[in-house]
This record gives structure tokens, C-alpha cells and sequence, in this order.
């Protein structure tokens, strides 16, 4: 009796230890974290669709553009031609209705106005369709 209780026991041990197949709910997990790559929409202009890591109905969705400073003058200067942009090219999972308010979270003036820097645009888009855009100049540290 107690040879085959061990015997039991040191059976379900081992099936314990057997590694398991990823159940389908682990796969989809899998599956939606691939790595997001920034995609070049034009020149001067790159995003990252952070929102496609969850579904495309939830929201706030957010995306992240890196600009030249070129280019953030534009879409600063035209906020309605900076959503139809944000449309043509498909940021978000739905059409953007109204871009505002824009927030500059920092300034900077270059000491010599080529060194103009990059901007990093966040874009948060609701479930109404509009968009807040907040911007932050991409500085690289100088060294002496």
C-alpha cells in the first residue's frame, strides 16, 4: 500500500514539473505586447502608436510624434491642418474632430538658431475625438 502511495505521490511530482502549454488567454498576452516600432509618416515626421497595446476602443489613446522643429512650427501654426494630418495618416483608430488645447511644457532658445531642436508632440485623443497635444523640445545634452 504504501509503495504504491509513493508511487502516486512521485507520479504527480513530476507531472507538476513538466513544463505546460501557454493557455490561449497567455497567448493573446503574448501577442498584443509586441514591440511597437516608430513608423515614418514624412520626413521630419515619425510616430509611435502607444494605444495599440490595448484595444482600439478603449480610451484615452495615445500616440507620440517626433517632429523636426520645422515641421512643429507648421502643425503649431495650423491646428486644422495639423488634424487633418493627424487623419490622413491614421494616428489614432478613429478621425480626429478638434485638436486643442496645445501645451509647450518647456522652452528653449538655442544659442545659434540652427540648433533649432526636434520636438516630441504627446497626443491624447478621447472618446469625443478631440485631441490635447502637449510638446516638449527633444534637447540632447551638450558636453563640454
Amino acid at each position: 500500500m504504501k509503495r504504491i502511495l509513493f508511487a502516486a505521490l512521485l507520479a504527480l511530482c513530476v507531472l507538476f514539473l513538466l513544463p505546460s502549454r501557454p493557455t490561449n488567454a497567455q497567448q493573446t498576452e503574448q501577442k498584443k505586447l509586441a514591440p511597437l516600432e516608430w513608423e515614418t509618416l514624412r520626413d521630419g515626421v515619425q510616430v509611435l502608436k502607444v494605444w495599440k497595446l490595448e484595444e482600439a476602443d478603449k480610451y484615452p489613446q495615445i500616440s507620440v510624434l517626433r517632429v523636426s522643429n520645422a515641421e512643429y512650427l507648421k502643425f503649431f501654426q495650423d491646428p486644422k491642418g495639423f488634424v487633418k494630418f493627424i487623419n490622413a495618416n491614421q494616428v489614432f483608430s478613429k478621425p480626429v474632430k478638434v485638436a486643442g488645447p496645445w501645451v509647450t511644457l518647456s522652452s528653449y532658445n538655442p544659442k545659434n538658431p540652427k540648433d533649432d531642436p526636434d520636438w516630441v508632440l504627446t497626443l491624447v485623443h478621447g472618446k469625443l475625438s478631440y485631441m490635447v497635444v502637449s510638446a516638449l523640445p527633444q534637447l540632447t545634452q551638450e558636453y563640454p
